[in-house]
């Protein structure tokens, strides 16, 4: 299981910074990763438990179109979506108060592929795996492997997550009064 959390203290009150994460549309927009075709919370209504969300992305030359359901909504606290994807992944967003502004924490967790982990060793460091492996006569290198494999996936991801999060920072940082809405 990879798990990858960061969060960002956010001089913003908590119902703003909510607004904006509650908004997956506007949220979308502030990936840097990303460019949203169309994002939007199908049916009628605001999102709440059972929403579903569908996510039409673009990023590099790589079409991205799925769904995700809400599973937990706390109005100026945690959203917790699953993708209903190959691969389902959990993202849990959570806000606090915090020194006159706002704490917002984004979690990501999901069991990766073998082709995801093995895109993160390099053809070096499958060799010196090897190695490893056939000097150590104890434990599971196999399972040490994949261990690393999985910290070294968190850590490329979670780069980019904290790049997403500067990115939220920036837009409700702005200083002025803008609906995160209309972003």
């Amino acid at each position: 299981m990879v798990v990858v959390s960061r969060q960002v203290h956010i001089k913003a009150p908590v119902p703003r910074v909510f607004a904006l994460i509650a908004d997956p549309l506007a949220r979308a927009r502030l990936n840097p990763e990303v460019s949203p075709i169309d994002v939007r919370v199908e049916g009628d209504g605001p999102m709440a438990v059972g929403s579903r969300i569908h996510f039409q992305l673009k990023s590099g030359d790589r079409m991205m179109d799925y769904r995700a359901e809400v599973r937990e909504f706390v109005p100026e606290r945690r959203i917790v979506t699953v993708a209903q994807t190959k691969i389902p992944f959990e993202v849990r967003l959570e806000t606090s108060a915090e020194n006159g502004g706002t704490r917002l924490t984004q979690t990501e967790s999901f069991e990766p592929s073998e082709d995801m982990l093995q895109a993160e060793l390099t053809p070096v460091s499958r060799l010196a795996w090897l190695r490893y492996a056939l000097a150590l006569f104890g434990g599971d290198p196999l399972e040490q492997q994949r261990a690393e494999q999985e910290q070294l996936l968190a850590k490329r991801l979670g780069k980019k997550l904290e790049s997403w999060l500067a990115a939220i920072k920036r837009e409700l940082e702005r200083g002025d009064n803008t609906n995160p809405r209309d972003v």
